[in-house]
């Protein structure tokens, strides 16, 4: 670790801005609704959604998880307050609070059944600086860690609307980093940085409020992290200064803690600490050494041993065991990324098994748990028709994926282009290349009806793409005439839009445009100039701000980004092949890997939400290219081609967001042809006949629904 990144990390501790609690979330509820990733119901708890504080952006990104795999798919962000350091669960998976450190706030959430958040209104004041928020076993109590007030203050939860109402404060010792309550509910410890000691507290069954258990014990050199092991036998504490774990025994009547012994070595400043749901093995996050290390607990002493540590990102700040045992999670706060490793159930040792990007300055992990996964359902599929002037409608059967019209398509604006939908599947928007202007539309719940939001809203010159960002709050816009990006807030209400300002310069003729499922960046695949366009987007304003520009193929039409956000491909056209990037995920810059040959005249690029497969449409071989995307490059492995009928020249593929349907559309056949995907293979087989679209469709969008 360089002086520079060292002295950086030093005042971020000093100033609690990112350093942050390890929670006990194998305690932490399930969410809302059942079903999965996979499909599976089992009795024993499994992860359903996870949240990861932003601290440096004032974002929690949301993800649903896997339970086979551990994959962690992004599922949209929300804005919260200023500096957000700590995120947390209630037992019941219902609501979900926010520490705000720069502001001095926590936020109240409540989860829906998709594992959005939805404010329960203004954030509450906190002490000065809140580090950390952490729910009682009960779902009664919420508690707050306020470094720069030496304080911990207590709210009451409304069972029915989760609201927060503050009760009491208790002192502390100098700079508390971090609050846990453990599993029983009886007792509340506190870390405390600057004190280099751990305060313990009984918890008020009626009231929530705590009351000390008597002098605070001695921990390491600047504690930052405290947890209990899920027997409520054992703490363990983080000491940031002497790289160690300092551990302590429960009196299980008292609640006062005992030290174990001489602490136990750690990697350079340990942040975080976790015990996973069995109680046999623990893991501490060492933001110093950008590495995670494990160790087996004896069951009767409490005593650590080393198993060892293993690479993370970078300033790995935070560390999270699934409800499962199954997986471990590090959110490392400088390269943006969570840490995804599997859990040897025999040995505790962890392996590597991937990493999703998060935002900027991950600094907490929060996960809810239930008895089943959440379960993906295809629900509506939209196709514009250039020459007809309208958009039809369908309804997707679920279990084979088949089209069913819902009836009469609803006009668009002159030769509409791409279709999209915003990530809820509300609201719907179609680009129309002819009256240079953007038709919106409500999407009815129940039949998926299109209904117009008033008239379409002015793009540039010839728009064609449209794309929604993953919270849903902001709509991008190529226009190929006049080589812009119009930019578009989304009212959630109504999905209206409403022009962001002036339409940011592209290159020449853009025709595909993709955001990354973090929500921080947006690219542009420029036909005549044989190139990518790179832009960040503002968190605040939804506003592009032009970073980079990266050589493509010849004429590439098409882009996306796979679901973790690590790899973007470009589709192109005329070179008859398709670019994969790696993506930089402090910046969002494209740095372009070995091109995968396609058929003849690739004009789509999709790749499957699993994050497993990739599609390409061909013009004009009337066929579509499948791939097996490599999990660590990005690169692709060709598994052959599915061809339409004779000269049916697809235009567009997009998978379901359940990954197990892919659809493409014909401008010769006028028609969408529905596929199965192979699971295992990705290729690709035929469902059905082909459905009747309106004249020359050059895109198809499929909504879903998450349970």
């Amino acid at each position: 670790m360089g002086t520079a990144t060292r002295k950086r990390s030093n005042l971020i501790v000093s100033a609690a801005l990112v350093l942050v609690a390890s929670i006990a979330l194998v305690n932490c509820g399930g969410g809302g609704g059942g079903g999965g990733n996979g499909d599976e119901a089992t009795s024993q708890p499994v992860p359903r959604f996870a949240y990861v504080a932003n601290s440096t952006d004032n974002t929690v990104s949301l993800y649903t998880v896997n339970p086979s795999t551990g994959q962690l798919r992004h599922n949209g962000y929300v804005v919260v307050g200023a500096g957000p350091s700590s995120v947390t669960v209630d037992p019941t998976g219902k609501f979900a609070y926010v520490a705000n450190t720069s502001d001095s706030t926590v936020s109240a959430y409540r989860i829906t059944s998709s594992g959005a958040l939805t404010s329960l209104g203004d954030a509450v004041a906190a002490g000065t600086n809140p580090t950390t928020v952490t729910v009682d076993p009960s779902g009664r109590f919420a508690y707050v860690a306020n470094v720069n007030s030496n304080s911990v203050w207590v709210y009451t939860i409304d069972a029915s609307t989760g609201a927060l109402t503050f009760s009491a404060g208790a002192g502390t010792g100098t700079t508390p980093l971090s609050v846990t309550v453990d599993p029983s509910g009886k007792f509340a410890y506190v870390a405390n940085r600057s004190s280099h000691n751990v305060s313990a507290y009984t918890i008020d069954a009626t009231t929530g409020a705590l009351t000390s258990i008597g002098a605070a014990v001695a921990a390491g050199t600047n504690p930052t992290s405290v947890t209990v092991d899920p027997r409520s036998k054992f703490a363990y504490v983080t000491n940031y200064g002497s790289d160690d774990v300092s551990a302590y025994t429960i009196d299980a009547t008292t609640g006062a803690l005992t030290s174990i012994g001489a602490a136990v070595a750690a990697g350079t400043n340990p942040t975080s600490v976790t015990v996973d749901p069995s109680s046999k093995f623990a893991y501490v996050a060492n933001y110093g050494s950008d590495d995670v290390s494990a160790y087996t607990i004896d069951a009767t002493t409490g005593v650590l041993t080393s198993i060892g540590a293993v690479a993370a990102g970078v300033n790995p700040n935070f560390v999270a065991v699934d409800p499962s045992s199954k997986f471990a999670y590090v959110a490392n706060y400088n390269s943006n990324e969570v840490s995804l490793y599997t859990i040897s159930a025999t040995t505790g040792a962890l392996t590597a098994a991937g990493n999703a990007l998060t935002r900027n300055g991950g600094s907490s992990i929060a996960m809810t748990q239930g008895t089943a996964a959440v379960k993906y359902t295809p629900k509506f599929a939209y196709v514009p028709s250039f020459d007809s002037n309208n958009v039809s409608a369908y309804t997707v059967n679920a279990s084979t994926g088949a089209l069913t019209s819902v009836g009469a398509a609803v006009a668009a604006g002159t030769n509409p282009g791409v279709v999209t939908a915003d990530p809820a599947g509300k609201f719907a928007y179609v680009a129309n290349y002819g009256s240079n202007n953007v038709s919106a539309y409500t999407i009815d719940a129940t039949s998926g009806a299109l209904t117009s939001v008033g008239v379409p809203v002015a793009a540039g010159t010839n728009p064609w793409s449209v794309a929604v960002d993953p919270s849903g709050r902001f709509a991008y816009v190529t226009n190929q005439g006049s080589n812009n990006v119009s930019a578009y807030t989304i009212d959630a209400s109504t999905g209206g839009l409403t022009s962001i300002g002036a339409a940011v310069p592209t290159g020449g003729r853009p025709k595909g445009i993709a955001v990354d499922p973090t929500g921080r960046f947006a690219y542009v695949a420029n036909a005549d100039t044989d190139n990518v366009s790179a832009y960040t987007i503002n968190v605040t304003t939804g506003a592009l701000t032009f970073s980079a520009i990266v050589a493509a193929g010849t004429n590439p039409c098409s882009v996306t980004v796979d679901p973790s956000g690590k790899n973007a491909y470009v589709a192109n056209t005329s070179s008859n092949n398709v670019t994969p990037y790696s993506i930089d995920p402090t910046n969002g810059g494209l740095t372009s890997l070995v091109a995968t040959a396609a058929g003849s005249k690739p004009v789509w690029v999709t790749v499957a939400p699993t994050g497993k497969f990739a599609y390409v449409a061909n013009d004009s071989s009337g066929d579509v290219s499948a791939y097996t995307i490599d999990a660590i490059s990005g690169e692709l492995t060709s598994v052959g081609a599915t061809t339409l009928a004779a000269g049916a020249k697809p235009q567009s593929v997009v998978v379901d967001p359940g990954g197990k349907f892919a659809y493409v559309t014909s401008n010769v056949t006028n028609s969408v042809n529905a596929f199965g995907i192979n699971a295992t293979t990705g290729a690709l087989s035929g469902v059905g006949a082909p459905v009747g679209t309106g004249g020359y469709s050059y895109s198809v969008f499929v909504t879903g629904t998450i349970q």
